[in-house]
């Protein structure tokens, strides 16, 4: 009797067991998909690092879903600050047909990863919370790209927005709390009295910056477009001859990050049917913001990679990327090693680009006759045709790459002639392989 009354209890305990677990196999539909645990993992993304690399206008038109396979929307268009490099915000559209009554909804980068298919991209939120976000106005697009409605959206999806100084610790009491608030500001950049919560956050970030532990690299936001209306802008050097147009963008979606801006340089380059990958940060927009300026020659542009339009090279690969910014003399925001010249400076190691270049009339005409003038030098390298030239309230920095210690001299003695000795900085380096050197 004792035996049959343990059977029982046991039967009864494994019954009891087992209907638990068929209860949470119901209430979780997907656990025995492929990857549903991977899935839920916080994926840690590197800023150091290249995650990925895709066509801006492969991105567009992908389907979004969050980790339960329940459908968001569908990606609109990709808004780009491409001066800093930056994808600011993802625009995903919800409903409508034919675009009548369509939603807009607006995503970090960095809250977004694609499946193993490369086919979906996949959001960590409910469709509730989903609804309740933050809406975009396409009508209203210079009101959406201002810092505070950015901040708003980021801090929704417990993104740490780019643009505003990470002072450590919990962001979102960074943000609001006693060390961000202290100094409020207006938009004008004075001092708020009244105690009123309407301030610039950008500004108080960047002034908290100045806190000690704060991040004081924090970059500024600049002209941010979209990626559609960006296509098919016209690309001149400083001396205005025209380049190409640009043809798309490699991004890399979970860094928030333009890899290269893909340019078209068409018969007249003599590049017929080749694309030019350029990295972003090497261009400055004109004033009125139709035309992307390159700061390099047409012989440093048929130089540089290029390949053609039905052979693309692999993006994702860290050694081509590498490879690109090393041509026009950027740091790419990825690990790349940087290589020492024979008089020992290195390259790369605080890579000036168009962002330090002066914006005044003076300093852009004083830019451009260096490089005009050393081009017209036909004893000049393709290095030295290509060095950086920035110049800043009439102050020239040369850096880059050239040949020999001549030809510094020489460069350095052509931006003595228009910027006048005392106020050239000379910072080239020499190869190390450079011919008649060890």
């Amino acid at each position: 009797m004792k035996r049959k009354l343990q059977i029982i209890i046991s039967a009864c305990a494994a019954s009891v067991l087992a209907t638990s677990a068929l209860a949470q196999d119901m209430s979780n539909p997907n656990i025995d998909r492929p990857g549903y645990a991977h899935d839920r993992m916080h994926h840690p993304r590197r800023p150091d690092r290249l995650n990925g690399a895709a066509k801006a206008s492969d991105i567009v038109g992908m389907k979004v879903d969050n980790y339960q396979d329940h459908k968001l929307g569908k990606v609109e268009d990709l808004a780009v600050d491409v001066e800093s490099g930056r994808i600011v915000q993802v625009i995903v559209s919800t409903g409508g047909f034919l675009g009548a009554d369509k939603t807009l909804t607006a995503v970090p980068p960095g809250a977004l990863r694609c499946d193993d298919g490369h086919k979906v991209l996949q959001l960590d939120a409910s469709v509730e919370k989903f609804s309740a976000a933050p809406k975009f106005d396409n009508s209203k697009w210079d009101e959406g790209m201002q810092s505070n409605r950015l901040t708003e959206v980021y801090e929704y999806y417990g993104e740490q927005p780019y643009f505003v100084a990470d002072l450590g610790g919990d962001q979102s009491a960074n943000l609001h709390g006693a060390s961000a608030s202290a100094l409020p500001l207006n938009m004008d950049g004075t001092i708020n009295t009244d105690g009123s919560r309407t301030v610039d956050k950008v500004h108080n970030a960047e002034v908290a910056g100045n806190v000690p532990g704060a991040n004081n690299s924090c970059p500024r936001l600049g002209y941010i477009e979209r990626t559609d209306k960006l296509m098919g802008t016209s690309v001149r050097n400083l001396q205005d001859e025209k380049l190409g147009k640009v043809e798309n963008f490699m991004v890399d979606l979970s860094s928030g990050r333009i890899i290269a801006v893909i340019i078209s340089s068409g018969s007249f380059m003599g590049m017929d049917g080749e694309l030019s990958a350029i990295p972003p940060t090497a261009f400055r927009f004109n004033t009125e913001h139709d035309t992307l300026q390159l700061d390099a020659s047409k012989e440093m542009l048929s130089n540089a990679p290029h390949f053609k339009a039905n052979q693309w090279p692999d993006f994702a690969q860290p050694g081509y990327d590498a490879g690109v910014y090393s041509a026009y003399q950027v740091e790419p925001y990825f690990a790349a090693s940087t290589t020492a010249g024979r008089d020992g400076a290195a390259r790369n190691d605080r890579a000036l680009t168009p962002l330090d270049q002066g914006n005044n009339q003076a300093d852009l005409n004083t830019t451009a006759q260096i490089r005009k003038d050393i081009i017209g030098n036909d004893g000049m390298s393709v290095n030295a045709k290509n060095v950086k030239i920035i110049t800043r309230d009439g102050q020239v920095t040369l850096r880059g790459m050239v040949n020999s210690d001549e030809e510094k001299h020489n460069v350095g003695e052509i931006a003595n002639q228009v910027a006048h000795s005392g106020n050239v900085n000379n910072q080239l380096a020499v190869a190390a392989s450079a011919p008649g050197h060890n």
